[in-house]
């Protein structure tokens, strides 16, 4: 099951106690059905436990509908509908709609305590809603072609501090969300706890991740400062033993120099812990400055000495 399926599993298996949030969880159903108006509501979903979910709620508030299982030529689909004249009007008087509206509105006054509004939206989500897999994305969305209502959805969400994005899709009008939190917040508020758990956990998962690919990032642009350092001391104390001049050198380099030789892989402040008496990263670089420092002098007086 997909993560946007798994959420509306969970929409669907929670309660809705107070009489006055089932008649707004209704109102949710309703408004973002296929169609809502004098002949009734048709709910069309890929989701038989959502059409059973409405249907159930519905009967709740004396509306009775049929869920039928519709075969396409490529999917199933589940219609919850109440075609029914009598039911039809029973529905649109609790309400207080015709069914001839020029447009679909949502009525603040369906929302009389504030859980009231979050069961409405739940409801929306359950018909035109999806939400991405945290592990690939942060993306929640409500998709409906109905202007007029996706505005009033929007003006009620940002009423309660939430900032959906708005965007065109074809015909229909899209709100979404990208930010994290956001998500998280949304999918708590409607009573998916689990998911907002879920998308909270591959969140926390994401950054160690990051943080642990920048460390190994950084490991890795140290050890090849490392080994570009050591094979110039490598190249330069070779030049000196090629050349004789080797023995010749101060025994502080002397030593700085085998040191070297024996632990190409170790860093300047390994080495330096190496000597005795223990020398500063600072002192061994400066030596090492030194030792490159004598042999490119020598690799200049040899060059010279060739071209002449």
């Amino acid at each position: 099951m997909s993560f946007s399926g798994r959420v509306k599993t969970e929409l669907c298996k929670k309660s809705v106690q107070r009489p006055c949030c089932l008649r707004a969880a209704c109102c949710g159903f309703a408004c973002f059905a296929k169609y809502f108006d004098e002949k009734g509501v048709v709910l069309h979903t890929e989701r038989a436990l959502v059409a059973q979910t409405a249907q159930k709620l519905f009967r709740r508030i004396g509306v009775r509908g049929e869920v039928i299982q519709k075969q396409r030529s490529e999917s199933v689909v589940y219609e919850f509908a109440v075609k029914d004249p009598s039911m039809a009007r029973r529905l649109l008087a609790e309400y207080d709609l015709t069914g001839r509206e020029p447009s679909l509105r949502i009525d603040p006054a369906v929302f009389a305590c504030e859980a009231c509004f979050y069961h409405f939206l739940s409801s929306a989500f359950l018909c035109c809603g999806t939400v991405a897999d945290p592990a690939r994305e942060y993306s929640l969305e409500f998709v409906s072609t109905r202007r007029n209502l996706m505005a009033d959805l929007e003006a009620q969400l940002r009423e309660r501090g939430f900032e959906p994005r708005r965007a065109q899709r074809r015909s229909a009008q899209v709100l979404y969300f990208k930010a994290s939190e956001q998500v998280e917040d949304l999918l708590t508020a409607m009573g998916a706890t689990s998911a907002s758990l879920a998308v909270m956990e591959e969140k926390v998962y994401k950054e160690l991740r990051n943080k642990a690919n920048r460390i190994t990032n950084c490991e890795n642009a140290n050890i090849d400062k490392i080994v570009a350092a050591s094979g110039s001391a490598l190249d330069a104390v070779r030049i000196l033993r090629e050349n004789q001049c080797f023995e010749t050198l101060p025994e502080e380099l002397k030593a700085v120099a085998c040191l070297r030789e024996e632990y190409p892989e170790y860093s300047l402040a390994e080495l330096g812990k190496l000597l005795e008496p223990p020398l500063s990263r600072a002192g061994v670089c400066h030596r090492m400055k030194k030792l490159t420092g004598l042999a490119e002098e020598i690799s200049k007086k040899n060059r010279e000495q060739t071209h002449e």
